[in-house]
């Protein structure tokens, strides 16, 4: 309304300068060519005194139709004022009673709604309804409330009569037993708590323990967690156990028998390292990698299969496991490290599949057991002293994926009495099959090899 007000003044304004304008134009006072001030004060007082125009009235008053617009305009002016008065009246009304419903707490929302109490002219009305308005910065304010509010409890370091651990808000981490049982179940909760993981070494060097149950809470136990436990015969592993560190049971020399839960895709480096005792192993099928001297020197170890899912065997990790009789191989082997199954003397049949692409030196290296090598096309190089000493094969056929034969690769391999080389084979390297028993062999006129690569008088003939 107030909007209104002075745009009908305004209007009334403009009307009545224009009406002027046009006035003084007619009487000539405005666009009269200027003359001599001589004859601008005859003409002005000529006019005075005898009226011509008849234009001009008494003392000060304006001519009818100047006076009309004065009056029209005063009559509008009047009107406008009076309307502002009236709304201006009303919002107030409308104002008191709004405060006093909010004291009284009845005002309905349907009113607040309609008629914004709030509303306070050009005031920036943000300031009335929200505390936010007077804060310097209001989302800085809100930013720090809400760091505040999801800080993270940090853990505590506590300890009872038997563990060390670490308590989380939703978990417990074991950190060392110091008590002294030999039989032992690891508890499932501490405080309230799951106990989800064993620390690493946390029973390391134990004099006392003999057995030991961890819960089905477990789902990782640490580096060396039961390294040199010299009485530990038997350790259940829950269900849920999904990793373990790098030697978990290295030299747990009494330990006899273990199972893998299903969930552990790797055993790590050295983790039943030196078990000397250690007859039954139960593998998960879900194993693929079996790293280095996991099971090196297990010498008691009747292992007959190897998880289907094994991809990789690294270096020494079955060395001297002299009582581990190998009958089923992986259908995804890729690769064999060095010295893998050196010295596995019970092992009878060996069947490396087609996805087979990397064997290193020394990896079925005196393997005396072996009968029966089978090879399937895949492997492009068998390496040096890879079955060296193996002096139970009496046949071979190397697939035509293999490109070059090592030194030594055969060597000592006393039963060879046939070998059957591919023309693919383009290079057999010092001493491959020295003291093989077979007479004579058929190879690729390209390829190269040296006067001792086959047993001494052996017929060569090529392709």
């Amino acid at each position: 309304m107030e909007k209104l007000f002075w745009g009908m003044v305004g209007g009334c304004t403009v009307a009545f300068a224009i009406l002027l304008g046009m006035y003084l134009n007619k009487t000539g006072v405005i666009g009269a060519e200027p003359e001599s001030s001589t004859e601008i004060v005859s003409e002005i007082e000529t006019e005075t005194e005898t009226g011509t125009e008849g234009e001009m009235l008494a003392d000060g008053e304006f001519p009818a139709e100047i006076q009309s617009l004065i009056e029209d305009s005063q009559g509008n002016y009047a009107q406008a004022m009076q309307v502002f008065e009236d709304e201006s009246s009303a919002a107030a009304s409308r104002e008191a009673e709004g405060t006093q419903g909010t004291a009284t707490g009845s005002a309905s929302s349907t009113g607040t709604a309609d008629r914004d109490p709030r509303t306070n002219g050009s005031v920036d009305g943000n300031r009335n309804g929200s505390h936010d308005y007077f804060l310097e910065n209001p989302e800085e304010e809100e930013s720090e409330s809400e760091d505040t509010s999801t800080e993270e409890v940090q853990p505590e370091e506590k300890k009872n009569s038997e563990y060390e651990y670490t308590l989380y808000k939703d978990h417990v981490v074991v950190k060392k037993y110091i008590g002294s049982a030999a039989t032992l179940d690891v508890p499932d909760t501490i405080e309230g708590q799951p106990v989800t993981e064993i620390s690493d070494s946390a029973f390391a060097s134990s004099k006392t323990l003999v057995r030991i149950s961890l819960p089905d809470t477990v789902e990782k136990i640490g580096k060396n967690v039961f390294k040199s436990s010299e009485l530990l015969v038997d350790v259940t592993l829950p269900d849920r156990l999904i990793e373990m560190g790098e030697g978990a049971f290295d030299s747990c020399s009494k330990l006899a028998r273990i199972t893998i839960p299903d969930g552990v895709t790797r055993i790590g480096k050295k983790t039943f390292n030196e078990c000397t005792d250690l007859k039954t192993v139960r593998l998960s099928s879900d194993i693929e990698t079996i790293e280095e001297q996991a099971f090196n020197n297990c010498a008691r170890m009747e292992m007959t299969k190897l998880p289907s899912s094994l991809k990789r065997v690294e270096k020494e990790a079955f060395t001297g496991c002299v009582a581990m009789a190998l009958t089923k191989w992986p259908n995804e082997l890729e690769f064999i490290g060095e010295s893998a199954f050196e010295g596995c003397t019970a092992i009878e049949s060996v069947r490396l599949p087609g996805t087979m692409r990397t064997m290193i030196d020394n990896a079925f290296m005196g393997c005396t057991g072996i009968k029966t090598l089978e090879i399937r096309s895949g492997i492009e190089a068998i390496p040096e002293s890879a079955f060296s000493g193996c002096t139970g094969i009496t046949e071979l056929t190397l697939p035509k994926s293999v490109i070059s034969v090592g030194d030594n690769a055969f060597t000592g391999c006393t039963a060879l009495a046939t070998v059957t080389i591919p023309k693919n084979t383009l290079s057999i390297g010092s001493s491959a099959f020295a003291g093989a028993a077979f007479k004579e062999v058929t190879v690729n006129s390209k390829c190269s090899y040296q006067t001792n690569s086959f047993p001494e008088g052996t017929k060569i003939e090529n392709y």
